[in-house]
């Protein structure tokens, strides 16, 4: 059979294609530091966009709870839309503005007296240390000039870098300037985004079917999507949630324990809760090393009872709000926030976990298509072995290098 004219010309079409694809992956390499400045000037230009969509992507779900509750009264029928998304920009305006008003101020002057207080505690502590090294005065020198240097330099960096640093942030926001244009900006994308929510999802769901008309294809994509979104809502709802619990938790007994900082040291451990698994211990670091400065006898009270928090949140709290929004094992989950931690830094490690959900999701299903088609079992158990199926398949393994040895002897014996 002769081949036709469609075969060479789709022969030719994949052969251009694949060297294209080649060209334009070694161009990618060799100008990655040229894009990635232009991804970043293109990035920072649509920035206040980009953070609307993240806040109407967040606030969605308290849209859509007041747009329900607001039908249910008769006279807001028409408007329950629109008056649904104004209480939820009112409201997180509300909560942000409670934030600077009650929190910001308490941990503005925990700061303030934890660096008046740092070089006090600090002798008091080296004068601790002092005593237990009397008896080795080489010893004692040597840690106490390594102490006083380190004591310096902390100080130093406190007052240069840290300040200079806190007043330059300080200074650039109240400034406002473009600060305040891109918080415009971003307030009125959310406002339009929630407002007209259907219509944008339909025009991205029109476009998308106009590109692909493959109709299978694109079930399996919008129910990936779909899928993506309850990963990701679920997940970044839940974490917040969570660690504000957390939070309210910690400070509480905190306070009840009497422990210094009670307020910084809360705010702390409820943020670095959003890291899943090792967020508590992350953030009981710092701040058992500022209740270490005020007392040792404290700081051991306080990481057990960072222990009994964490214990609390991952069998109790946790699982309850969560519940199972990513699939994934505690192995996965760690090989996410380690591999997109390296890459995206602290928001890898936030964000890493329903990024790899996502992974995850997507080749389990091409998995299973591909199991389908060849008429295996999807179910992970159906591959598994049992020790008892481990045993035979060594008892057969076995017999037959038994009998390949037995007739290799038996060939050997009829040559001589």
């Amino acid at each position: 059979m002769k081949p036709n004219k469609k075969s060479y010309f789709r022969l030719g079409i994949t052969i251009f294609s694949s060297l294209a694809v080649t060209i334009l992956f070694f161009f990618l390499i060799l100008r990655f530091q040229e894009i990635s400045s232009y991804i970043g000037f293109i990035l920072s230009a649509i920035q206040p966009v980009v953070i609307g969509m993240v806040f109407a992507y967040l606030l969605c779900p308290v849209a859509k709870f007041l747009e329900r509750q607001c039908r249910r009264i008769k006279i807001l029928t028409h408007a329950a839309r629109l008056i649904s998304v104004l209480l939820t920009i009112l409201l997180a305006f509300g909560v942000l503005g409670m934030f600077c008003a009650l929190i910001l101020p308490q941990l503005v002057d925990s700061v303030r007296s934890l660096v008046e207080d740092l070089p006090h505690l600090l002798e008091v502590q080296l004068t601790r240390l002092s005593t237990y090294l009397e008896s080795d005065s080489e010893a004692a020198d040597t840690v106490m000039q390594m102490i006083t240097s380190m004591e310096t330099s902390l100080m130093s960096w406190i007052k240069t870098n840290l300040f200079a640093t806190v007043s330059t942030v300080a200074s650039s926001v109240l400034s406002i300037g473009s600060a305040l244009v891109n918080l415009v900006v971003s307030v009125i994308v959310t406002i339009y985004l929630l407002l007209e929510r259907e219509h944008y999802i339909a025009q991205c769901r029109k476009l998308f079917y106009a590109v692909s008309r493959n109709k299978r294809f694109n079930c399996v994509v919008m129910e990936t999507m779909h899928q993506v979104n309850q990963i990701f809502s679920g997940f970044i709802s839940g974490k917040l949630l969570d660690s504000l619990i957390v939070g309210i938790i910690c400070f509480v007994c905190l306070t009840i324990l009497q422990m210094p900082y009670a307020l910084l040291v809360s705010v702390i451990v409820g943020v670095t809760n959003i890291i899943p698994m090792f967020g508590p211990f992350i953030g009981a670091i710092p701040s058992a090393f500022l209740v270490l400065l005020v007392s040792p006898t404290k700081c051991l009270i306080f990481l057990i009872f960072i222990i009994i928090l964490q214990q609390l949140d991952g069998n109790i709290i946790g699982p309850r709000i969560l519940g199972n929004s990513t699939g994934l094992s505690a192995l996965y989950v760690t090989v996410a926030m380690l591999l997109f931690g390296k890459l995206m830094g602290f928001l890898g490690m936030i964000v890493g976990v329903p990024l790899f959900a996502t992974l995850y999701y997507i080749v389990k299903r091409m998995a299973e298509y591909s199991l389908r088609k060849q008429e295996m079992p999807i179910s992970t158990q159906e591959y598994e072995i049992d020790t008892a199926e481990q045993e035979s398949i060594e008892k057969t393994e076995e017999a037959v290098k038994k009998e390949q040895a037995a007739k290799t002897e038996s060939k050997e014996k009829n040559k001589i």
